[in-house]
């Protein structure tokens, strides 16, 4: 099981971080905007943050099989929920302790870790394609949304030569010492994940990332109209992803601070004031990052309590 200090410091931080937010701009107007919300509107971005959950695990235990892994469906959604407790880690790395419990039930490391690669690469790209709603409103901000495109854009290209991956599994062939033998480990996940990101799982594996991802935008939508602010739907979805970009790209564990400060400036060039900016913010990250977090940490308690069960008999 990870360590519990580095989920408490992770949550120790955000809740400093979210502090100093609020009290930076009134601390009693945001918590006010916040209340204002009603519980009808809370069940619905919940259930959207929960159908994003549905189909990404979908695409995960897809991958999964598409690499021959067959591993129970309940147990599978059990191990990849847990893995969102770490979602606070840079480029959510975290996630990719999944592994560790995989691997008790056949399933290579390779075969996870090419899992979790090419579902944090497709997201990124799905997100980014989402990100270009954004510009619907805002046309200023074209390279925000360019660059990481093209960089994307990119390193698919790269990551699809057969060529340079045969050359990086022959530099890393005869590993020694702990670099090179990590080396070859992100060189055999990197060669599983070919497969996954052949044309039909990589079409069929974006095409679930835009939904997935849309549907969490929508929940910005949701949330601002929920609090009587005026603000244009595909406008909205833009500003999610584009924020969700930014702090996935600036690798600061969950995006915290980066992810919060741009859909915050975003929402003020909308016409929403600061306060109500703010308060749309925190709900959002709250029923989509925090959510997971804490679903996270149920099913990895459900987990652990389940392995140690299993082996109190012997």
């Amino acid at each position: 099981m990870p360590r519990k200090r580095t989920i408490a410091i992770s949550l120790g931080l955000a809740l400093l971080l979210y502090f100093t937010l609020i009290t930076g701009i009134d601390a009693e107007r945001t918590f006010a905007a916040m209340r204002k919300l009603e519980l009808h509107w809370w069940l619905a971005i919940l259930a959207l943050s929960l159908f994003n959950y549905a189909l990404r695990f979908a695409r995960w235990h897809g991958y999964l099989y598409w690499l021959g892994d067959r591993v129970g469906v309940l147990r599978d959604g059990f191990i990849y929920i847990a893995g969102f407790a770490l979602t606070t880690t840079p480029g959510k790395a975290g996630e990719g302790m999944r592994s560790l419990y995989l691997v008790r039930h056949g399933v290579s490391y390779a075969h996870s870790l090419a899992a979790f690669f090419a579902e944090r690469f497709i997201d990124l790209l799905a997100i980014a394609l989402l990100s270009m709603l954004v510009l619907i409103a805002f046309s200023n901000y074209i390279w925000w949304v360019v660059v990481p495109l093209a960089a994307l854009a990119a390193l698919l290209f790269a990551i699809r030569q057969r060529r340079l991956l045969v050359k990086m599994q022959q530099r890393t062939a005869n590993p020694q010492g702990k670099l090179q033998n990590l080396m070859h480990g992100a060189v055999s996940a990197w060669d599983k994940a070919f497969a996954l990101l052949g044309r039909k799982p990589l079409y069929a594996g974006l095409a679930v990332g835009v939904v997935a991802w849309a549907a969490e935008g929508v929940s910005l939508y949701v949330i601002a109209h929920g609090l009587d602010i005026e603000l244009a739907f595909f406008t909205a979805i833009g500003i999610y992803a584009v924020s969700m970009l930014v702090g996935a790209l600036s690798f600061i564990p969950g995006g915290l601070g980066s992810t919060e400060a741009v859909m915050v400036l975003l929402l003020k060039l909308s016409g929403v004031d600061a306060t109500t900016a703010l308060a749309i913010t925190l709900i959002a990250r709250v029923a989509t990052l925090w959510f997971a977090v804490v679903l996270g940490l149920i099913s990895l308690a459900a987990i652990e309590l389940d392995r140690r069960r299993a082996v109190l008999p012997s």
